[in-house]
């Protein structure tokens, strides 16, 4: 009798349940940063950021070196691909989500194939934002081994990277100012000037991601009730009328496939590179003195050829508060728009201000649909078990407000979107 085939997709018996070993970890170190220092036994390996990855275990290693090398970093952050975090997602789906418990296996057949695509898009991004050598602008970590899954790897897959001391995550439940977000601007702004020059090779090496497949199985009927009724909990009285309202439209605001093509809605004639996944946690922060900087931008497993606005309408709806997004959006797209410029040189200009505005507007309910889901249980973690009930009551409005604003722009930009396309599809039959 033969045993089961494992997959990336079971726990393994590596390092904190993964199928990773130490020994894989040395022989990286090894080949790719060329020494013959060994991680002694007294190397420390502690799980950091839990429950902020989805698909990935990070732990910070602090190495006992068997031999004394400059190049050597005195402690790195060791991220690696797991489904541990999934399984708890799938289950908290399936309470709420009937169809998830009917289509289960082919859920589990696409999170074992995207694991691995997702891993190594991250690696080779890194490949190329390490050819481009602007890490001060684009908030990069320093990258010092990796390994990618291929045909005969199909269980490890990490990266070694900089660890950067005395850093925080601003979470959900805080606010930040709107000149705080500047440093990020730039960073995006610098990402989406140096995607403009990739080769063919090199776009390949990063392509793949499809949005509507990681997502089309969780924003069915049964998946959206269950996502307003944890964004009702956050706080009944007060977000239960703006709630049903959006609820209302149904699966009318489900539109993956307009968001993919929306460059070609608005006339952008050039993809550039989006990071996907920028929201709180993974944007990590210095603190001086009560005053914030941002010191890196992080995760890139979602990285993609789209629209200049997919980014920027994800990081204001999970840092600003909801008043100050509303206010200052249109300012924020314009300095954002100054960097891009900047950044540009003298390279022609692929899309213009307005239609990075327009972009925006439209892009606004599916990014808003995408990040609601987090309000929820996040909520719920930090209201409901959390030790710093001095605080409880402070977060529950931080969220709610975000929450109240989302919902009413949800309203106001699905309207807009509808009426645009309406005028689209008449001028269509009209020529």
């Amino acid at each position: 009798m033969t045993a089961e085939k494992l997959t990336i997709l079971d726990n393994g018996e590596g390092l904190f349940q993964t199928h990773v070993y130490v020994k894989d970890v040395q022989e990286a170190i090894g080949e790719q940063m060329n020494t013959e220092s060994r991680l002694g036994e007294n190397t420390k390996y502690t799980v950091v950021g839990d429950g902020n990855g989805f698909m990935s275990r990070v732990v910070l290693v602090e190495p006992e070196w068997t031999i004394t090398e400059n190049h050597l970093p005195k402690k790195f952050i060791l991220k690696i691909c797991s489904s541990l975090h999934v399984h708890g997602i799938v289950d908290k789906m399936k309470e709420s989500n009937q169809s998830i418990n009917e289509n289960e296996e082919e859920l589990w057949a696409m999170f074992e194939n995207e694991a691995q695509h997702l891993h190594n898009r991250e690696v080779n991004f890194y490949v190329l934002a390490e050819k481009w050598n602007k890490p001060e602008e684009l908030l990069n970590a320093k990258i010092f081994f990796s390994k990618k899954f291929d045909s005969e790897n199909k269980l490890k897959g990490f990266l070694g990277m900089e660890y950067v001391d005395d850093v925080t995550i601003r979470h959900l439940y805080c606010n930040l100012k709107p000149y705080e977000l500047h440093p990020v601007l730039k960073a995006v702004a610098q990402l989406q000037a140096e995607s403009l020059h990739l080769s063919d090779e090199e776009l390949q090496s990063i392509s793949g991601f499809d949005f509507k497949q990681m997502m089309g199985t969780m924003f069915n009927d049964d998946g959206l009730k269950g996502n307003y009724k944890q964004t009702r909990d956050i706080n009944p009285e007060r977000l239960k009328e703006k709630t049903d309202i959006v609820e209302a439209f149904g699966m009318e605001v489900v539109n993956f496939e307009f968001a993919g093509n929306l460059n070609k809605v608005v006339g952008i004639h050039k993809d550039v590179l989006v990071h996907g996944d920028l929201w709180a946690a993974n944007i990590l922060w210095n603190e001086n003195d009560g005053k914030f900087s941002a010191s890196k931008v992080i995760d890139y497993q979602i990285i993609h050829m789209g629209n200049p606005a997919e980014d920027l309408v994800r990081v204001f709806l999970c840092t600003l508060s909801g008043a100050d997004r509303q206010a200052h959006w249109e300012k924020l797209l314009e300095q954002f728009y100054e960097y891009f410029l900047e950044a540009l040189e003298d390279n022609e200009i692929p899309y213009t201000l307005d239609q990075l505005k327009e972009s925006y507007r439209l892009y606004f309910v599916t990014g808003s649909l995408v990040m609601l889901p987090l309000y929820g249980p996040i909520a719920q973690t930090k209201l409901s078990y959390s030790k710093d009930t001095e605080h409880v009551e402070e977060y529950r409005e931080i969220l709610t407000e975000k929450a109240e604003k989302l919902l009413e722009d949800m309203e106001h930009w699905h309207f807009y979107s509808r009426n645009l396309t309406g005028r689209q599809e008449k001028d269509s039959v009209t020529n």
